[in-house]
């Protein structure tokens, strides 16, 4: 298996197998990373990040497959990302479309990460709830959920900001770790 090979000469410190690797693999990775982030250079930066992470691991790591280690590590990293950027509605979005690129298992653990955000948003000021669905689920505009509620723009963007920050601060982290230990 080359990609196994390619693995030992890095692990022997070899740049030149680290460079043949990363050029192999950058493209591939950039378009995991963008599929999932929908961000051009925060896809680039994660890629980065994950052979920055892999070289400096490289003793460590015990890696039976390197391309499957690698889109995990892809994958986790982008998990990271969109669970602690702001959580309007693009980031939660692309969290529930992650589980596209997830196995069952990880789909499982995405799925209680979305019944937790549920039970969170269930607990909002009535208020507050009522913007943040309409907005998240019904999509509609600020200005649209302003004139829908007879309130002001300013006051809608309060109350998104207060929902947003109300799920930031009331995610469960314990999940978070035990999501992203056990896909790691």
């Amino acid at each position: 298996m080359i990609l196994a090979e390619t693995w030992k000469s890095i692990q022997n410190d070899s740049m030149e197998a680290f460079h043949k690797f990363f050029d192999e693999q950058w493209k591939r990775c950039f378009s995991i990373s963008y599929n999932l982030l929908r961000d051009k250079e925060q896809a680039e930066d994660l890629v980065q990040e994950v052979f920055m992470d892999l070289w400096i691991r490289r003793k460590t790591l015990m890696i039976q497959n390197p391309e499957a280690f690698l889109t995990q590590m892809i994958k986790n990293k982008a998990f990271i990302t969109l669970s602690r950027t702001s959580i309007p509605v693009r980031n939660l979005e692309l969290l529930e479309n992650l589980h596209k690129v997830l196995s069952p298992e990880e789909t499982y653990l995405h799925e209680e990460l979305h019944l937790q955000i549920n039970h969170i948003v269930d607990k909002l000021p009535d208020r507050c709830r009522e913007v943040f669905i309409l907005r998240r689920y019904d999509e509609l505009s600020v200005n649209e959920i302003a004139t829908k509620l007879g309130m002001s723009i300013r006051t809608v963007e309060h109350h998104l900001y207060q929902a947003t920050k109300l799920l930031k601060s009331n995610l469960n982290p314990v999940m978070l770790l035990l999501i992203i230990n056990w896909l790691i």
